[in-house]
């Protein structure tokens, strides 16, 4: 076979062959991670419901805390609640709507930037379906799908008016209105604007005209949303940032740092390898061929972003959840870069982001719905029944055992929904899983003066104050308390787990559930 007859082949099918091993890749992760759930999809469910019942978009009834940071997420959910539909259920259906419209702009994109070359438009689509964390969070039940499908089609219909030069004013409009609902989706958006913008003006030479004003729409649509939202947020809970954001970044750099290498590199090697493949096709453009003005914007996003991730200390949830987002921006930034190549180079560089692809889909570990959903579900179901309502209960499982017992209050020892914790200063790390994002603090003293009517310290199905240094900061200082010693007595319980929630880990029938009840008036 000539070279001439080679080359015909690979046109004719490498497409079809590429996306074949995306859409391989993407089922055996759906199959594998089939039972995904985690247990902060019930904080968004519990604020959704309340919304949906009540009129509040608060956690307790009565306290505005916003301790979500998915808003339109949120709202789009009690819409599909009102309609009827089954929670879990409405939350993945969600998602999986957003996979498929991530999957357009991926192609839309890809057909924008290499117009005549059909093996990258394939190799785009593969570069986002070949992401376990696509798939797990298509079943975790929180927003990062619908983020990446709303950052991705913000980012391809800004290429699409880069690149054409053609309507320009339209594509940087669409963008912006993208970008927008990003952004309300997930704060953390913002950076995709700025560094979007960033782009923008690194490439303006000889296009400053054009570069200004799709700039100004891209950054300035979302912003005039992002000014309302925020002042609408001031006036209903009294900040001008989600609660979370006190919870999560209030510790010192440091101590937010401690493993984010780790998670990076995880990330990009085994659950976002889109991550590692956008970086080996920007080194392949600045070997063989050259990044133009298009990867310039596209590499600007990415960077940013990760950049952030990093100052903010990373996840502990699973499969890169925080990095999904700019999945789009980084399987685009592989065409750009791809498409400065000569076919040959291209299709090189095609086989080995193909054997990225499929080593990190081996490698891999599967999820399962994790423990905190898994017990905290168990537990939330027995309290309901079994307590007497309205008790106030302390606990750190802020999903889904209140999400289970919702005649009761409670409150957020990790401070993710409770603004007196959240806003503690001086935290002393005195509990192993501090150095979890999103678990550095607590106030014993706090929830003391409170006077709960029940504790679960440690994790959802509750531990022995004893063991409080292997868990959380709230429970190590209450063990100091003369007021815990007198007032609380540990009691246990053995629960059933009912068939439903036992197909999610076949084999664990019960669980062996510890918690304090208080006997002072």
């Amino acid at each position: 076979m000539t070279s001439a007859q080679r080359r015909s082949v690979a046109e004719a099918y490498g497409p079809a062959l590429v996306l074949s091993i995306g859409v391989l890749l993407f089922a055996v992760a759906i199959w594998r991670n089939r039972f995904f759930l985690h247990d902060d999809a019930f904080i968004s469910l519990k604020y959704a419901r309340n919304l949906l019942e009540y009129g509040e978009l608060t956690w307790n009834l009565g306290e505005r805390v916003e301790g979500y940071t998915n808003f339109l997420y949120v709202l789009m959910t009690a819409g599909l609640l009102k309609l009827g539909v089954e929670p879990v259920t409405a939350l993945r259906v969600l998602n999986i709507v957003a996979v498929g419209l991530f999957v357009a702009a991926l192609h839309f994109g890809a057909r924008r930037l290499a117009p005549d070359r059909k093996l990258l438009h394939a190799l785009a689509i593969t570069l986002g379906l070949g992401n376990v964390s696509l798939a797990v969070w298509m079943f975790g039940g929180l927003e990062a799908p619908v983020s990446a499908a709303l950052i991705g089609w913000a980012v391809a219909l800004l290429m699409a008016g880069l690149a054409t030069g053609a309507h320009v004013t339209r594509y940087a409009s669409l963008s912006g209105v993208f970008m927008a609902l990003a952004v309300l989706t997930r704060p953390d958006a913002v950076i995709i604007v700025i560094f979007a913008t960033v782009g923008l003006v690194l490439t303006a030479k000889g296009q400053f005209k054009r570069n200004a004003w799709s700039a100004l729409l891209v950054a300035g649509i979302p912003l005039v949303v992002f000014l309302v939202h925020m002042g609408w947020r001031y006036s209903y809970y009294g900040d001008v940032v989600p609660n979370t954001f006190h919870a999560k970044v209030g510790l010192e750099l440091s101590h937010r740092l401690g493993k984010v290498t780790e998670y990076f590199v995880k990330s990009s090697t085994l659950y976002l390898p889109v991550i590692f493949c956008a970086g080996l096709c920007t080194g392949a453009a600045l070997i063989w061929g050259r990044i133009n003005r298009l990867a310039v914007v596209l590499l600007s996003v990415c960077l940013g972003f990760l950049a952030y991730v990093l100052w903010s200390g990373g996840d502990h949830m699973a499969a890169a959840r925080v990095l999904l987002p700019i999945a789009g921006p980084a399987a685009l930034l592989c065409v750009a870069t791809l498409a400065t190549l000569p076919a040959a180079k291209a299709g090189a560089a095609t086989l080995v982001i193909l054997a990225v692809l499929v080593g990190a889909g081996i490698n891999a570990r599967s999820f399962r719905m994790d423990w905190a959903a898994y017990n905290g579900s168990v537990v939330g179901r027995y309290i309901e029944a079994a307590w007497p309502g309205g008790s106030l209960v302390g606990l750190n499982t802020a999903g889904s055992t209140p999400f289970f017992a919702p005649s009761h209050r409670f409150i957020d020892m990790l401070g993710l929904n409770d603004r007196d914790i959240a806003l503690r200063e001086e935290v002393p790390v005195l509990a192993r899983r501090q150095n979890m994002p999103g678990h550095g603090k607590g106030d014993g003293a706090y929830v003391i003066s409170r006077a709960p009517d029940f504790l679960i310290l440690g994790g959802s199905e509750g531990i022995d104050i004893a063991d409080a240094e292997k868990w959380f900061l709230t429970g190590v200082e209450l063990r100091g308390m003369a007021e815990f010693e007198r007032c609380y007595t540990k009691e246990q319980q053995v629960l059933n787990v009912p068939p439903t929630t036992e197909r999610a880990r076949p084999g664990v029938e019960t669980v062996a559930f510890t918690y304090y009840r208080r006997t002072c008036p």
